[in-house]
């Protein structure tokens, strides 16, 4: 199984709005190159009201609940 903990963390930070590094952003379009999947669970995080409004009730607007459902997706994928 891949280690999805570089996406994760790359996926969580840039959720948060936190400012990427150059590496980071290369990891990310190369991620995003790899599969369909990919692109919806970016688009969907893009989408900050839909995020929220998606998330179950303990996980909104909590940076914990986000990392969290961010992983069971990435898990999900690699599952598939």
């Amino acid at each position: 199984m891949k280690d999805i903990e570089p996406i994760l963390q790359i996926l969580w930070r840039y959720q948060q709005r936190l400012v990427l590094s150059e590496d980071e952003v290369l990891v990310l379009r190369e991620w995003l190159r790899e599969s369909k999947s990919h692109e919806d669970l970016f688009d969907d995080l893009a989408n900050e009201a839909k995020w929220i409004s998606d998330a179950p009730p303990e996980y909104r607007n909590e940076p914990e609940g986000s990392l969290a459902r961010i992983r069971m997706r990435l898990e999900g994928m690699e599952l598939s």
